[in-house]
């Protein structure tokens, strides 16, 4: 179980800055004229909104291996990462089933102490747009069944914005919320005994736009929609201490509902005008996330195992079931003799039955109860396997993000100030590095790294971020008799620093 909270400045900037474009949104019908030149006005509708996010937005163990985490791959954080996350069985795995679960929940901040977009500016700008407040929901869920798993996480935004009309104090209020989601679906399966694991998934984009104010009941506004597909590889040789991954996730290209609305109507005491320069902003036709590929690789050095061969309990309890399958069948064979002899004999009546089935009854229950200890004594020793291994390591990684380019593309602040900045016309690479090590064995973790950040404006240029994050060992607890007895707690942070940006993030889970 994982669970994590972060600042605005360092999860799904782009989707806040992005609604916060729609509350200053009035009307826009774009025509068939082009998109200008950097610093003209934007009047046309024959146009995208960027929404790429080149910083690191991920959990505490991601962020503070500043994103080189392809290679690694584990747990429900891997699962953006990699699609083949959802089926990597680390060492700690002891089950057959095993299922992992997250929520993540941020509460509301501010973007605009940041340069979250890396447009070469003090601090994002989001127009004449105030914020009101917004929050991240983050749920996640991992299922895994022997060398299968299913992964879906589901990232959910929700902002409220407002603005109010300058030009006349008496009017009312604009509100507006926007609803942004990116929902990951994943299968991921462990090939030539867990040395290969390979994954599939689809990325599905939705952006919501409402005014819940709306005197004409008309609260829904705008709706726009995609998908994409993501392919996933892992190469984890058992008892080798490297790996190497890969990752590469379609493009996405929504398309707006034919319902959604794109002219003014009067309202109150004041008509809204289309034509008015000063209070039009364009809608864009089209809404996009460009491909990506991740490529990267992972050593671990120090006594620790890397990648130990995973052992399927059901594959040593298997072995034992058809041995009393074997029995079983062996016995009913018997119990069918005995009973025709007892018939040929004309000693077959009731009591006599009941003893025949009583036997064999008993024999049945001293078998299940026999399955059921050596079940027991397969997860004692798999448990015992895992805490025999040594604690000391040092694990490196890297990894390789390219992002594809995009075009008639523009930035979420060049949409909301209405001048044309062009986003993303050449391709952005993002090399990445980090390392891990448990600095006090069964206690303590930390995690640093760097990254190169790409720029995706003409006007700014790449700049590079430090990452810092631990892990701390806290206190065993079985939620109310939810987990093993075992199971003791863990509180996870993280930072990203870099020029004109800061994120942080905490997190509470699981010691391993």
């Amino acid at each position: 179980m994982t669970a994590w909270t972060r600042s605005a400045s360092a999860r799904h900037g782009a989707a806040l800055a992005f609604g916060a474009a729609f509350a200053l949104t009035v009307t826009a019908n774009g025509g068939a004229t082009p998109l200008g030149r950097d610093g003209d006005p934007i009047r046309t509708s024959r146009y995208s909104v960027d929404l790429t996010q080149t910083p690191v937005l991920a959990g505490s163990r991601v962020t503070g291996l500043a994103g080189a985490y392809v290679a690694i791959a584990e747990g429900i954080d891997g699962d953006v990462q990699n699609p083949a996350a959802p089926a990597v069985r680390v060492p700690y795995s002891t089950d057959h089933f095993e299922f992992e679960l997250g929520l993540g929940l941020t509460l509301p901040a501010t973007l605009t102490s940041t340069d979250f977009f890396n447009t070469g500016r003090e601090r994002t700008e989001l127009g004449s747009t105030h914020q009101q407040g917004f929050v991240f929901v983050t749920p996640a869920l991992n299922l895994a069944w022997g060398d299968f798993g299913l992964g879906a996480t589901l990232e959910l935004q929700n902002y409220s914005l407002a603005r109010n009309d300058v030009t006349n104090q008496n009017a009312r209020q604009e509100e507006l919320t926007a609803d942004f989601a990116v929902l990951h679906l994943q299968a991921a399966h462990r090939f030539d005994h867990g040395n290969i694991v390979a994954g599939v998934g689809l990325r599905v984009l939705r952006l919501d736009v409402t005014n819940p104010s709306a005197t004409n009941g008309q609260t829904a506004l705008f709706t726009t929609s995609g998908l994409g597909v993501e392919l996933g590889a892992l190469w984890m040789p058992n008892d080798l201490p490297f790996r190497i991954g890969a990752s590469f996730r379609s493009g996405v290209s929504t398309n707006p509902d034919p319902n959604s609305r794109v002219t003014a109507d009067t309202e109150g005491d004041r008509v809204v005008n289309p034509n008015d320069p000063a209070n039009t902003i364009f809608l864009p036709d089209r809404v996009d996330q460009p491909w990506d590929l991740n490529v990267g690789f992972a050593v671990q050095v120090g006594p620790r195992r890397f990648n130990p061969r995973w052992i399927d309990p059901k594959d040593r309890d298997s072995e034992i079931e058809r041995a009393l399958q074997r029995r079983t069948a062996e016995r009913e064979y018997r119990r069918a003799l005995e009973l025709d002899q007892l018939r040929a004999e004309g000693k077959l009546d009731p009591a006599a039955r009941r003893a025949v089935d009583a036997e064999f009854d008993n024999d049945q229950a001293v078998d299940e109860l026999h399955l059921d200890h050596s079940q027991d004594l397969t997860q004692k020793q798999l448990k015992a396997r895992y805490r025999q291994y040594p604690r000391r390591y040092v694990l490196l990684s890297a990894s390789l993000v390219v992002t594809g380019s995009l075009t008639d593309a523009v930035g979420v602040e060049s949409f909301l100030e209405r001048t044309v900045a062009r986003s993303g016309a050449q391709l952005g690479f993002s090399p990445r590095f980090g390392v891990e090590t448990e600095i006090v064995p069964d206690w303590v973790k930390v995690r640093g790294g760097t990254y190169g950040e790409p720029t995706r404006f003409a006007t700014s240029s790449g700049r590079l971020h430090g990452t810092f994050g631990f892990d701390a060992k806290l206190f065993p607890w079985t939620v109310f008799g939810l987990f093993d007895d075992e199971t003791a707690w863990r509180v996870s942070t993280s930072l990203d620093v870099a020029t004109r940006y800061f994120g942080w993030g905490v997190g509470i889970g699981v010691w391993h």
